[in-house]
């Protein structure tokens, strides 16, 4: 049984309070309640064995793949984001010194290196596994090309428990714990780590250590980032050999399967041409300066900065173009068009917004970092010039899509000129989303909408239900702090009387 370890809620809070707790979703207000009363925090947090820890199914919902098809993605629950965090910090570091040597760039994403809130030891490690392919490619005639399918949600629990013990046998308490955790996440299902927050990233990289040495044993050379995995030799034949025995082994002792549309052998210099050195590549490294992160749930390059000059005027010229770069695509490159949206998030220049909206379907892939770009440079003259985009947006099939929308009410919501708009105000209030209503409601100081919402409070689930509570901040002081103070005397969840507690405090 793990009781959690202060220096590990500690990394948790600061990592969430850096980055994100996950990658699809906005970050939620509870986590500003939380910090308010950090220490009953703690202390309730390693007052019991994590196995006893209250645990609740994650926010699921779905995102669109650039070409076809759709991803699940998910947020959990505030506590579970901060136990998960800092379960995934205790086995980190042990499960660093198992993978293979950072120095052979065999397993080359994300190697670990718990330090300032950030689980990474630097960069993606993507240049390295490039430059690997490219070494091997001049040593060997072949290369074998392949990736597993769905590796996130079809990864098995019980292979991740025996990944964490073979790492350090002293973890198998806390191996232990994990598997539990995430099978009641899973509401009781055997398989697959949430996708979006980061600590996934850790338990993804534990499953496939024993993988590496499979590969090793195999007498060929190979270089993998997360599940794109690229094996070397001076024989087809020896490839298609190494292939049957990978599938095999993965079956039987993973559960794991190989996607068949991704998997090929062919010439390794013909490979390094057509795939790392093709027009469309060339073109793509002519816009970006330096690659920073590759996202391991999408297997896209992200976080790239995009080289751009100081003057203002050449810094907006530049992005504009490299999105008009973008849009000649066929299909949306999605890490380089994160890369763009977030340096003009960065630099805060708001010259692409118009074209963001206008191709608004077409960028859909990219809904997160196009809503919280928006957020971070909409002044009150933009907003007015964004303003018909927005409403004709509301129309747009795309809007179809849950976390689509979600996003767009999350933007608008918190814009006063956006919500005296009707068309704009009932895609918020008539829409299913409880929590950006709030957000609204917040805005536009709407008691109405409050005073109407909190005699049902007990009948919402949890993220509703704490958004009203975050919403009464509006109302007259003596029904606010009477109708909180009675909610915490009664509440039996914890998170919701911790947040009653911080809207009593700070409204």
């Amino acid at each position: 049984m793990t009781i959690l370890t202060d220096q590990a809620l500690e990394f948790a809070r600061e990592h969430i309070e850096k980055f994100y707790d996950s990658d699809f979703f906005p970050k939620p207000p509870e986590f500003e309640a939380l910090w308010h009363q950090w220490e009953d925090v703690k202390k309730e947090l390693v007052s019991k064995n994590v196995a006893k820890l209250w645990v609740t199914s994650p926010r699921a919902m779905t995102i669109a793949k650039p070409k076809s098809g759709f991803r699940v993605v998910h947020q959990l629950e505030p506590l579970d984001a901060l136990v998960y965090s800092a379960l995934a910090c205790h086995v980190a570091p042990a499960v660093e010194a198992a993978r293979m040597p950072a120095d052979l760039h065999i397993a080359c994403s994300y190697r670990f290196q718990i330090a300032d809130g950030s689980y990474f030891a630097g960069g993606s490690g993507w240049t390295n596994f490039t430059s690997k392919t490219e070494e091997l490619a001049t040593q060997f005639s072949h290369v074998l090309v392949t990736d597993i399918t769905d590796f996130y949600n079809q990864i098995y629990l019980h292979r991740l428990n025996n990944g964490i013990e073979a790492a350090d046998a002293a973890l198998k308490p806390t191996a232990d714990d994990i598997e539990t955790f995430l099978s009641t996440l899973n509401e009781k299902a055997s398989q697959g780590v949430p996708v979006g927050p980061a600590a996934s990233i850790v338990m993804a990289e534990a499953v496939l250590i024993d993988v590496d040495v499979f590969l090793r044993d195999q007498g060929v050379s190979h270089t993998r980032y997360v599940d794109d995995f690229r094996i070397f030799s001076n024989s087809p034949r020896v490839l298609q050999q190494v292939l049957e025995r990978l599938t095999l082994y993965l079956y039987e002792n993973h559960r794991l399967t190989l996607s068949s549309d991704k998997t090929f052998v062919m010439e390794a210099k013909t490979y390094v041409k057509e795939h790392l050195h093709n027009t469309y590549a060339e073109e793509k490294i002519k816009l970006l300066e330096t690659l920073e992160v590759l996202n391991p749930y999408t297997n896209e390059i992200e976080e790239v900065e995009v080289e751009i000059d100081d003057d203002e005027e050449i810094q907006k010229a530049q992005l504009q173009a490299a999105i008009e770069k973008i849009l000649a695509y066929e299909h949306l490159d999605l890490g380089l068009a994160r890369s763009v949206i977030r340096t003009a998030r960065r630099n805060n220049i708001s010259a692409i917004a118009s074209h963001l909206l206008n191709e608004f379907d077409f960028f859909v892939p990219a809904v997160n970092d196009v809503a919280l770009y928006l957020h971070e440079v909409t002044d009150e003259e933009l907003a007015k010039e964004l303003l018909p985009q927005l409403e004709a947006i509301v129309d747009s099939p795309a809007l179809d899509s849950q976390l689509v929308r979600f996003w767009i009410e999350w933007y608008v919501a918190q814009n006063p000129i956006y919500m005296a708009t009707p068309k704009l105000r009932g895609l918020v209030f008539a829409g299913p989303n409880v929590e950006n209503q709030a957000l609204a409601a917040i805005a536009m100081k709407n008691i109405a909408w409050v005073r109407d919402h909190k005699a049902g409070v007990y009948n919402l689930g949890g993220w509703a239900r704490r958004s009203i509570l975050n919403a009464s901040r509006v109302l007259p002081s003596d029904e606010r702090d009477h109708w909180l103070k009675l909610f915490i005397n009664n509440s039996p969840v914890i998170l919701d009387r911790w947040v009653a507690k911080w809207v009593l405090d700070t409204a």
